[in-house]
């Protein structure tokens, strides 16, 4: 029986986008992907690839290919008020930091049977029962059979083709963000550090190479930031007015705020009961963005590029069929990743005063010496199981090209 639907617009170049088109063209399918981005874009966070994502990275061929790209976080540090020394305990050595813009092009391994519209983006979506009409901002509008919104937690598409008002779907996690890239001023490799203060917190991950280093700030905060009305030099301001009484680093990390370019966002995921509409669906951070403040977002973007594929090609283009399974594919996974990320912004900027702020870093401390004794004597706690039960072999097929 012939493919139906082949002609399908993937709007967003990202993690997403990039390995639905790949596995897409791999099989017969004729994938057009346009991103607002002239380019794959660097990120001032880096894609964190947890266990489970380079495992289905491993099963495509392309695991060694991020790794060559990427380093591993051995190590993570707990730096506790009052003490000169961090208590360090072993990160998950399965999980890998790849910079954004080597990640996307690791996956782009079918480039001239995918149809890149680079510096473009969506304006309007119409459908009926035989396809989309799509407008775009530069390119002649364009008829195809689907249309896949990949383009991040504030999706044109689904604020396009999905009834209601986009900002219901937004789930606030109570804490704002400011993530830049700056020298390794902690002279680390390979590991995470992290201190905390009341409502407020700092991480600092070793990017691969080991020079650099990505730095992210958090605030709680009633209301989320809006970034657009906010310039490098307010974005600055902001910055400094929440840590510039803090000791540890915070005085050489706010210095090199000055010179760097500073990324905001508020933590938010994305929540919907579906993700397809008609001939439209959703895949990735547009349907179900569990925050970066988790790490998931980039196996959670892989596993639902990977199920969409692969139920498409299990019906041979009947997406209404294929919508459906790839949904009950992945929900579970996705209930798993999107309840990390509150619990991080709680450890990370705790809604505590001194004395409470103070006891919890007791106690983490207490925890931290605890999982050390337990490597020492062999003992490995539980593995992070986010996307353990996710059906990889079912589509091995399509990862087999």
């Amino acid at each position: 029986m012939p493919i139906s639907n082949r002609n399908i617009l993937v709007s967003g170049g990202g993690v997403a986008g990039s390995a639905l088109s790949t596995w897409l063209a791999q099989r017969g399918f004729r994938p057009t992907v346009v991103d607002v981005a002239p380019g794959p874009r660097p990120e001032a966070c880096p894609a964190e690839v947890s266990r489970q994502g380079m495992a289905l990275l491993d099963r495509m061929g392309a695991g060694e290919r991020v790794r060559a790209l990427g380093s591993p976080v051995t190590e993570v540090r707990t730096h506790v008020s009052g003490r000169r020394e961090p208590t360090c305990v072993p990160g998950d050595p399965g999980t890998l930091v790849v910079r954004h813009e080597d990640l996307v092009g690791a996956l782009r391994e079918d480039e001239g049977r995918v149809e890149y519209l680079p510096g473009d983006g969506i304006t309007a979506l119409k459908q009926d029962a035989d396809g989309v009409d799509v407008t775009f901002a530069h390119a002649p509008a364009r008829r195809f059979d689907l249309v896949v919104g990949a383009d991040g937690p504030y999706s044109p598409v689904r604020g396009l083709a999905f009834p209601g008002p986009d900002e219901k779907r937004l789930r606030y996690l109570g804490t704002n963000t400011a993530t830049f890239e700056t020298d390794n001023v902690l002279g680390t490799d390979n590991a995470t550090a992290w201190h905390v203060w009341p409502h407020r917190g700092c991480l600092v991950t070793t990017l691969p190479g080991g020079d650099r280093a990505s730095v992210t700030l958090v605030v709680r905060e009633r209301f989320p930031v809006d970034a657009d009305s906010l310039d490098q030099e307010a974005r600055r301001r902001w910055v400094e007015e929440a840590f510039g009484r803090d000791g540890w680093e915070m005085p050489r990390l706010l210095r090199a705020a000055r010179e760097a370019d500073l990324r905001v966002a508020p933590s938010t995921q994305v929540r919907m009961d579906v993700w397809e509409h008609g001939r439209v669906v959703l895949v990735g951070d547009a349907a179900c963005a569990p925050d970066q403040l988790s790490g998931q977002g980039p196996t959670i973007a892989l596993m639902g590029a990977l199920a969409l594929a692969g139920e498409l090609v299990f019906t041979e283009g009947d997406h209404g069929r294929a919508y459906f399974s790839y949904e009950a594919a992945l929900r579970h996974s996705v209930r798993e990743a999107q309840t990390v990320a509150p619990y991080v912004v709680d450890s990370v900027a705790p809604e505590a005063g001194r004395y409470e702020t103070w006891i919890r870093e007791r106690a983490e401390l207490a925890l931290a010496r605890g999982t050390r004794l337990m490597g020492r004597l062999g003992i490995r706690p539980p593995v992070d199981a986010v996307g353990g039960e996710f059906a990889l072999e079912r589509y091995a097929s399509v990862l087999d090209g």
